[in-house]
């Protein structure tokens, strides 16, 4: 299990970067041909090709080539939508009282639940 977790730390570690989310961003709304991303991504061709690369390496995108026309397109579209829709949302901040955290460990703790509550959330 924890080797799974691993690779999704991985992941998470290849698309936290602004350039490649906006590049998986436009992917996930089409494919897109490399002069497309570039006029899309505000970087010279050598730093979006490096980006590309990364995103290809972890096996996020690919792409067809025919001469020099190079298209890329989402190996894990599921996985990429799903991201890029929970990043479009807002998620402030939740501070909790001091009771509140203690009734819900009780609460867990009577039920049986400890470990499994506390590493779930």
């Amino acid at each position: 299990m924890e080797q799974a977790w691993a690779e999704q730390a991985r992941l998470l570690r290849v698309m936290a970067h602004p350039t490649r989310l906006l590049i998986l961003e436009a992917l996930a709304e089409r494919s897109q041909c490399v002069k497309d991303l570039n006029s899309l991504v505000p970087i010279v061709q050598a730093q979006l090709s490096q980006h590309v690369a990364a995103l290809r390496k972890a096996e996020l995108i690919d792409c067809h080539a025919k001469g020099a026309l190079r298209c890329y397109y989402l190996l894990r579209p599921k996985l990429v939508r799903a991201m890029i829709r929970l990043l479009r949302q807002e998620h402030p901040p939740r501070p909790r009282g001091r009771e509140s955290i203690l009734r819900e460990v009780r609460r867990a703790a009577e039920t049986g639940a400890v470990g499994r509550s506390m590493s779930d959330g």
